[in-house]
């Protein structure tokens, strides 16, 4: 007779890792759904299990805080944003290239971005080790570092005040896109795209962090 096969430990654990990440991002497509749908201040934790068709005790296995579903989006951003960060190209350009990619994202959805800013928002006052914005800083920080050291930038400056030169400029645009621009009753400026007022700051801070050629 032959004898029924048993499941190894290991591919049992293994099966169960993959139901539970189906399920978070079961979980986490459906509250992105429903922020779309309804907005995110409408939408409530009642509102996701049910959709996802699981228990309320569930959901906070996985994400602790309706906000803690905008900190996952993020995170799977800035996995985007890792990917396109080469370091072939001169600094400038990757700096560019990173805010870029972060601008599109919150472009894509204004009421998603603005649940964004305000959990980022949080995170920032009160930060807590991990978490996209921290990974984001550490990426940014050695690209502005990697300039350096190949004389594109200026030696004198410390990496992190220029990081917080540009995030507070990205933070600065953002606000300002999904409020006054977004209002005005100018054509030019209600028509800028994020990606536009982001670059246009920006771009004062990276032209004082070129070295300068001295002239003769």
């Amino acid at each position: 007779m032959n004898e029924v096969p048993q499941v190894t430990e290991p591919a049992a654990v293994g099966r169960r890792e993959r139901k539970k990440e189906e399920t978070k991002q079961r979980i986490f497509l459906v509250a992105v759904e429903l922020f779309r749908e309804k907005g995110f201040s409408a939408t409530t934790i009642d509102d996701i299990t049910e959709r996802a068709d699981v228990a309320k005790g569930t959901f906070f296995n996985y994400f602790p805080r309706k906000e803690s579903v905008i900190e996952f989006l993020a995170e799977e951003q800035l996995e985007a944003i890792e990917e396109s960060a080469g370091r072939d190209a001169p600094a400038i350009d990757r700096l560019r290239g990173l805010y870029d990619a972060l601008a599109a994202g919150y472009e894509a959805n204004p009421e998603l971005a603005l649940a964004v800013m305000r959990a980022s928002m949080e995170r920032l006052c009160c930060p807590a080790p991990g978490g996209a914005w921290q990974r984001f800083e550490e990426l940014a920080v050695q690209v502005i570092e990697d300039g350096q050291e190949r004389g594109e930038f200026r030696p004198e400056l410390k990496s992190n005040t220029v990081h917080g030169a540009l995030i507070s400029c990205f933070v600065g645009g953002v606000i300002w896109w999904l409020g006054e621009a977004r209002e005005s009753m100018d054509p030019h400026i209600r028509n800028l795209t994020l990606r536009d007022i982001v670059q246009g700051m920006h771009a004062v801070v990276i032209d004082g962090l070129r070295v300068r050629e001295e002239k003769t």
